[in-house]
């Protein structure tokens, strides 16, 4: 059991430092999220005035703060449960859930909003997606080494 709580503990740590660069990079890019420019985008075209549109939303700017909130709360879940890990006792697995779901939701809501660019009869914004998405599925990996390593724990207290 401790062999799996110590993994667990390691990969909870790294979705602590990725929970707390994805903080700091919400606070910073808040400000732009609430009150992009116009001229920002401009040079792009049609495609520009879209995409200002799209993030000028009160969807996109709602979802904004909720998804810095919900990581800003998953972070709190992150930091209580290496205190469980570090007393070696098993915690939670909600807030890994919660991550893999909310950044899955995230990553569904980006894809059917955003605006679609063409570039020369080529669709980047179908380029663009099937890079966000293998950087996503990266990045739900820790959530998921957690999530089996406190499920291996659980089965050798059982046993």
């Amino acid at each position: 059991m401790e062999k799996h709580l110590k993994k667990a503990k390691t990969w909870n740590m790294i979705l602590i430092i990725l929970g707390i660069l994805s903080t700091i990079t919400g606070i910073i890019g808040l400000p732009k999220s609430l009150n992009p420019k116009l001229s920002d985008y401009k040079m792009l075209g049609d495609y520009g005035q879209e995409m200002f549109d799209y993030l000028n939303s009160p969807f996109t700017k709602i979802f904004s703060i909720v998804s810095l909130i919900v990581t800003i709360g998953l972070l709190v879940f992150y930091f209580k449960a290496n205190k469980k890990l570090a007393d070696e006792s098993i915690p939670t697995k909600v807030p890994y859930y919660v991550y893999i779901i909310w950044s899955l939701v995230g990553l569904l809501i980006n894809q059917l909003m955003q605006p679609t660019m063409q570039v020369e009869g080529a669709n980047v914004s179908l380029i663009m997606m099937i890079v966000t998405l293998i950087f996503q599925l990266i990045f739900l990996i820790p959530a998921v080494i957690v999530i089996v390593h406190l499920f291996k724990a659980e089965q050798v207290e059982v046993a």
